[in-house]
């Protein structure tokens, strides 16, 4: 039973690896359970866990937020080339 209970219950500073690690790679069924258990017990880690989260899902739409950006300004770019283009053309058929 010792050996079990050992097996499941983590270090803070090893709960934590495993909230950083859970947002880029899949973790182990072990390591699945020993957060699991971790964070039912453990208050800090709990709240860090939230806050990972949290701060995950704001990055993420900021990102998001800025390649949307970042295509409407590569979309006015294209269409000022296309008009300088069009007018560079309109400038040679009446040369």
């Amino acid at each position: 039973m010792k050996k079990i209970m050992n097996t499941l219950m983590l270090s803070c500073h090893k709960a934590t690896e495993l909230i950083e690690k859970k947002t880029v790679f899949s973790l182990s069924p072990v390591e699945k359970a020993q957060l699991f258990m971790h964070t039912r017990v453990c208050d800090a880690c709990r709240n860090y866990q939230q806050q990972s989260e949290l701060l995950d899902k704001v990055i993420q739409k900021e990102l998001e937020s800025l390649e949307e950006e970042k295509l409407s300004i590569d979309q006015e770019s294209d269409n000022q080339r296309i008009n300088k283009l069009k007018e560079k053309l309109d400038t040679e058929k009446f040369s």
